[in-house]
């Protein structure tokens, strides 16, 4: 049903998102995150990276490769490390932390890979009302197109009926499975689906 309302992904797209990873597709990954953020489970950090990229540039780069096209991410690289933090210093209830995953670079560096990689191609395909994560959007646009839309029914003397839903929660109760089968829906490669699924 999905593919008879989506058009589909151009082959130009399948095959940027299906080539090796480039080094400088790696070293801009590398470079994107935040400093100071605390190291994954195996303990090495961004910056240790960067200030060695000189001499791990070309493992790296194999390691990361070696993942990419024969889909062999390890568990080690799966690894993550569930840290709770509190949201304030109200009571200690669990509603008041919030869990973070620290996870491994190979595996942060992957996801920022893909994640890159497929931005363009489901840019081209995102309803234009989408605002939230969607780059180079806000979601201030957002509220500002609903209070232009009262505006304009105010204006014109129409009914208008707006229904506000709450997804607080929305992100952890989405199923995997409906997520795979949206970007079957965009046409996104069996393989690259495949990538992500393995992660």
């Amino acid at each position: 049903m999905l593919n008879a309302i989506r058009p589909k992904t151009p082959p130009s797209c399948v095959a940027y998102l299906e080539q090796p990873i480039t080094a400088e597709e790696l070293y801009a990954a590398l470079k994107s995150g935040g400093t100071n953020k605390t190291p994954g489970s195996e303990g090495i950090s961004r910056e240790f990276d960067i200030w060695l990229w000189d001499n791990i540039r070309d493992d790296m780069f194999g390691v990361m490769n070696q993942v990419n096209i024969i889909n062999s991410i390890t568990r080690r690289q799966q690894h993550g490390i569930i840290f709770s933090l509190p949201k304030d210093k109200g009571d200690m209830t669990s509603a008041r932390y919030r869990p973070i995953t620290l996870m491994n670079t190979d595996y942060k560096l992957l996801a920022r890979i893909m994640g890159r990689r497929l931005t363009p191609v489901l840019e081209e395909q995102l309803e234009l009302s989408l605002y939230s994560s969607v780059p180079g959007k806000s979601i201030l646009e957002a509220v500002s197109v609903l209070r232009d839309v009262v505006a304009q029914a105010e204006l014109t003397r129409t009914s208008l009926c707006i229904l506000s839903l709450d997804f607080r929660s929305a992100f952890d109760c989405i199923s995997h499975r409906y997520s795979f089968q949206i970007l079957v829906g965009y046409d996104i490669s069996a393989w690259f689906i495949d990538r992500i699924y393995s992660m």
